[in-house]
């Protein structure tokens, strides 16, 4: 049975809120949608969250490195490919694993800090995240 984008959102957010962050879902962004933004004390980590499409992720993921202090992609397969783990690797991005079965999340890969922001729009994250109310 194939996992469902919504389900591995809800089980990230558990996840999110038990480890400390603030979470807001479909956070505008540059003409664009992050699936979750997830923030503790002034950091703020994008994630994408995929059931089995990692690659359009890391596609995603791309246009946020000019906000994002971090940046990650969850994905809800059985096992993390390990082309994933390398791309991500490879650009400092985080990889979140959700079971959704069994509703569970873990970090595979932890992110890097992110030194590719346009601090100019980071600032309107801040403003644009103030507004949300849509947190969790």
């Amino acid at each position: 049975m194939r996992t469902s984008e919504g389900r591995l959102v809800g089980g990230l957010v558990r996840f999110l809120l038990a480890s400390d962050y603030r979470v807001r879902l479909e956070v505008p962004n540059m003409g664009q949608s992050v699936d979750i933004v997830a923030t503790r004390g002034r950091w703020a980590t994008f994630i994408e969250v995929k059931a089995t499409d990692w690659k359009r992720a890391l596609r995603q993921c791309r246009s946020h490195e000019c906000v994002a202090d971090y940046v990650c992609v969850a994905i809800g397969t059985r096992s993390v490919s390990t082309a994933l783990l390398d791309a991500a690797r490879g650009r400092g991005y985080g990889v979140l694993h959700c079971l959704a079965e069994e509703e569970q999340c873990m970090w595979v890969v932890k992110p890097r800090l992110n030194k590719k922001k346009w601090p100019p729009q980071r600032k309107q994250l801040g403003k644009d995240l103030k507004a949300i109310s849509h947190e969790r």
